[in-house]
């Protein structure tokens, strides 16, 4: 295993790149395509809501599907759709599809974080596979944060429609990847047998009667909520109201992804030695502090760069150390359904996450007060959620 350690991160790396990359390179150029289609920012909006929502519920059918054929299908499945959702994308004529086209393209993209948890459980317990996945999100976080910048140029030269073609691409190099490379890891007895589609369906009530799988699922998806209203809404302060040109915006955004992976490059040192629980209570304090700062810049009124973008940077560095050990906690409480405990958690979460992009969208525009709002309200609850987690070091068996 050890000598194919560097090979396994690689391609963990990808799928996750794919599914999270894709969520804010196109962000600087939400006004370009608001001005193309005549779109309002709202209706513009709904394109990255769109991504979420359906980024949730995909996510349910890819767990029990690798728990039961293996996880290398349901990788494939999910990459093909992807790349067709990608290319829908760039030859969108008006919002109305493209709406739908993020939708499709989040069906496939969703495979990747469910199945790289899936895959991590199958391989490692439950702190070695947080530690793990810490290591991935610190590597991935690259792509993740440079992705804006590359998005704003791109918008610049080409107009928004080139980003979708080069997501199209990318994800068939991935897809390429995975086929030549990825060993099958959820083999013989470990997989669910017998019965049918609700069959492998049926797993989900079990869960969602697990006090500390709800805990564990709660607290990522608060924290995670915090980062997805920052990135639906910053561009549209930073871009109309600071006039902050969109490739310059990108730049911008560099600022919570380099905390961000300050904070995971923590957590793959600290994971396994202070335990998962220690390192949730530690990342939620700062998603707390953080978002919680914002609020009060927003309340005196006062509007700058530094006022955003500073307490998510904050935010960043905790949602590091909460995401790797919560999600990975959920998905040892059911270790032989790993890939439906998986979806369940990735479920939960974007929808929780997707749900706080819909109500920022429903207030009213043109200050920070919206997000400022929304982002404390995550922070809030993510502190609370820790309630359920209680002897969380006792994780269930299967």
């Amino acid at each position: 295993m050890q000598e194919r350690m560097p090979l396994l991160i690689f391609l963990m790396v990808c799928l996750m790149t794919v599914a999270y990359s894709t969520i804010g390179i196109y962000t600087p150029a939400m006004p370009a395509i608001a001005a193309h289609f005549g779109a309002t920012a709202g209706e513009v909006q709904l394109t990255f809501s769109a991504y979420l929502i359906a980024f949730s519920f995909g996510q349910l059918i890819y767990g029990p599907l690798s728990d039961r054929h293996g996880r290398r299908p349901a990788i494939f499945i999910g990459l093909v759709i992807y790349v067709i959702g990608s290319a829908l994308s760039a030859l969108a004529t008006s919002i109305e599809m493209l709406i739908v086209a993020r939708a499709i393209q989040a069906l496939g993209g969703c495979a990747g974080p469910v199945l790289a948890r899936a895959i991590m459980r199958d391989l490692f317990d439950r702190d070695e596979g947080a530690r793990l996945m810490a290591f991935v999100a610190m590597v991935m976080g690259v792509a993740p944060a440079f992705a804006p910048v590359f998005g704003g140029y791109l918008q610049v030269a080409f107009g928004w429609e080139s980003i979708f073609w080069v997501l199209t691409g990318v994800g068939a190099i991935v897809l390429v990847l995975f086929v030549l490379f990825l060993k099958e890891t959820h083999t013989g007895s470990n997989r669910a047998v017998g019965g049918g589609v609700m069959a492998m369906l049926m797993v989900y009530p079990r869960l969602m009667r697990s006090r500390l799988f709800i805990g564990y699922t709660l607290n990522a998806g608060f924290a995670m909520a915090t980062i997805f209203v920052y990135v639906a809404t910053a561009p549209f302060i930073l871009i109309e109201l600071l006039d902050i040109p969109p490739d310059i915006y990108g730049w911008y955004s560099l600022i919570p992804t380099f905390f961000n992976l300050a904070g995971a490059y923590v957590a793959t040192r600290y994971t396994v030695r202070m335990g998962g629980l220690r390192m949730m209570l530690y990342g939620s304090i700062m998603v707390f502090v953080g978002s919680m700062t914002m609020v009060a810049f927003a309340a005196i009124g006062y509007l700058s760069v530094f006022t955003v973008v500073g307490p998510m940077a904050i935010v960043a560095f905790g949602l590091a150390n909460v995401f790797p050990s919560a999600a990975q906690g959920a998905v040892s409480v059911a270790p032989r359904q790993a890939g439906a405990a998986s979806s369940l958690n990735g479920f939960l979460t974007m929808l929780i996450a997707s749900a706080a992009v819909v109500i920022v969208g429903l207030l009213p525009p043109g200050t920070q007060i919206p997000m400022a709002a929304v982002v404390g309200a995550m922070g809030i609850l993510t502190m609370v959620s820790l309630l359920l987690t209680r002897d969380g070091d006792d994780t269930e068996s299967d």
